[in-house]
């Protein structure tokens, strides 16, 4: 069986999918092919494989057209990502499988896309609106962390019985056997706060909240603070927004705008508290339960709004004037929210916590068989 796993964003995708490639490479029968787009994948693939130790795949870049490359250069990456997939189609229907963990890889089979099976390997386990979560009906299988998301999924039609298997979250894996390379340390040897605001501009806190949030914390004492945003936040501006963003940096505020740490739970594995608005990173972090803080500048109705669950695990902010204060205390109501906390992972990630890659692995392989 001839499968193809393909990597058509940013190497945050790595963390998602490679060691679930690596695990179907390991039984008989399997020949896996990694493509990608962006370079850095190869060394993110590669440092995954060192620390999971198994051996590199067979590894292809995606042929680029030059309408592909003017269109990076101009940083239009969603643009970009659509003529890739376009002009790679052939190529992929070579293949009994494709693996893809954007739900963009749903328009292939619109494309011309008539041979292999398409297969999701979701990446991440987040509540907010996609716009593009409807070609999840565009694949033949749906591989889901775990109940809630299926249930979702179901709930809004977009995966029929027996087009979807809970497998769990492949990025512990990864996480486990990586966690050693990286520990934050700060010189005054505080717990340090990890501000991770998303990217979309309707949702995202940062315009409106990270120049108070970075205030506020080299006023107090209790915490450091390590500011890092999703990365497709620097997809615009030609690097504008690092430069600005990283000359906020100081002893007590560590501002990260793409190094591996950003990609690899090593914030969310180690933060005492989190602040943010809607990233899936949430629940990575609540591996631990700890005490959360959620910001709402935009003052969204998000009270009983599935897109918002994870609002409930923590205190929500509305004014940026009451961001340090819910920061002070959260600690002391962390009580509270600890056992929904609790509950909502397990609903997120299902059990037991590792193994996802190779669950994964026999899911394909199980279907496959089947079909």
């Amino acid at each position: 069986m001839k499968i193809a796993f393909i990597y058509i964003a940013e190497p945050y995708q790595c963390y998602h999918t490679a060691s679930v490639a690596s695990a179907l490479a390991g039984i008989p029968g399997c020949d896996v092919t990694e493509y990608y787009s962006f370079p850095e994948t190869i060394d993110h693939l590669a440092r995954i494989r060192r620390a999971l130790n198994v051996p590199p795949l067979p590894l292809l870049p995606f042929p680029r057209s030059w309408k592909a490359n003017i269109l990076k250069r101009a940083r239009r990456l969603d643009q970009e990502r659509l003529v890739i997939l376009q002009e790679n189609v052939e190529e992929l229907n070579q293949y009994d499988v494709v693996v893809a963990t954007e739900y963009t890889a749903g328009v292939l089979k619109d494309m011309g896309l008539n041979g292999p099976k398409l297969i999701l390997l979701m990446h991440g386990a987040g509540d907010r609106y996609v716009n593009d979560e409807h070609l999840v009906r565009e694949f033949d299988l749906t591989l889901v962390p775990g109940p809630k998301v299926e249930t979702y999924f179901r709930d809004k039609g977009l995966i029929q019985n027996g087009a979807s298997r809970i497998v769990g979250y492949p990025k512990f894996d990864v996480f486990e056997a990586v966690r050693r390379e990286n520990a934050v340390s700060f010189s005054n040897e505080r717990p340090f706060a990890l501000y991770n605001p998303h990217y979309q501009r309707v949702l995202t806190s940062a315009p409106t909240c990270m120049d108070t949030i970075i205030k506020g914390f080299k006023a107090q004492n209790e915490y450091n603070l390590v500011v890092a945003p999703h990365i497709k936040m620097f997809h615009k501006g030609f690097g504008i927004r690092e430069r600005l963003l990283q000359r906020q940096q100081s002893p007590e505020v560590l501002v990260d705008t793409g190094s591996n740490a950003m990609l690899d739970m090593t914030y969310t594995s180690q933060a005492a508290l989190y602040i943010g608005d809607v990233s899936s990173q949430v629940y990575e972090f609540l591996a631990i339960p700890r005490p959360c803080v959620f910001l709402n500048p935009h003052k969204l109705p998000w009270r009983d709004d599935p897109y918002f669950l994870h609002w409930t695990l923590g205190e929500v902010v509305d004014d940026p004037a009451d961001i340090m204060p819910a920061v002070a205390r959260a600690e002391e109501r962390h009580a509270f929210y600890r056992p929904v906390q609790e509950k909502l992972f397990r609903e997120t990630f299902g059990e037991p916590l590792l193994g996802a890659s190779q669950r994964a692995a026999d899911a394909i392989v199980s279907f496959m068989n089947n079909v």
